[in-house]
């Protein structure tokens, strides 16, 4: 398979959903490939914690980094909302009728979409093996827990957990 070819079939298996953000403004969102992303190193050391704080503390998390990590993690965010948007399409200093210019997003729907991508992406659903679109909330009561309560990884749908929760998505 040519990488146009694979290119387009992932394209086609994608999925999005309709985000509100506070301005009221409705985005076409996809899920960044956070776990992709990780594997290949493209997430800095100091995003992955406060990932993790987020995650664990949701919106009232308190995340304390050092100027040049929250350099680095505000670059990845960038990246990160620029993939995620579909429509409108979003890109650093777009000249373009037809693309949003990051610089244009007002300052409460960028700390939306900050905290939408640290948190997980919700409201896009995850696909299945079996082709079955989840919400992410519904695959949070069978994650594994460690004592505490919280989750053992930043995954949104480990193998440990697929096969029930495919099962769940089957029945729902």
């Amino acid at each position: 398979m040519k990488a146009n070819e694979y290119r387009k079939k992932a394209k086609r298996a994608e999925v999005t959903a309709e985000i509100t953000l506070p301005s009221g403004a409705v985005f076409t969102m996809r899920r960044p490939p956070l776990d992709v992303w990780i594997a290949a190193g493209k997430v800095p050391q100091s995003f992955l914690r406060a990932m993790l704080q987020a995650q664990e503390g949701g919106a009232s998390a308190e995340i304390n980094l050092s100027p040049d990590e929250t350099i680095d993690g505000l670059a990845f965010v960038t990246e990160a909302i620029i993939y995620a948007c579909v429509e409108p399409k979003v890109a650093l200093n777009s000249e373009s009728n037809d693309v949003l210019d990051l610089a244009e997003i007002e300052s409460d729907d960028f700390k939306f979409l900050t905290n939408w991508v640290q948190t997980g992406a919700p409201g896009v659903p995850v696909k299945t093996k079996q082709g079955w679109e989840v919400q992410v909330n519904d695959l949070n009561r069978f994650r594994q827990k460690r004592p505490g309560g919280v989750n053992l990884s930043l995954g949104v749908d480990g193998d440990e957990v697929r096969e029930e929760a495919e099962r769940f998505a089957g029945a729902g």
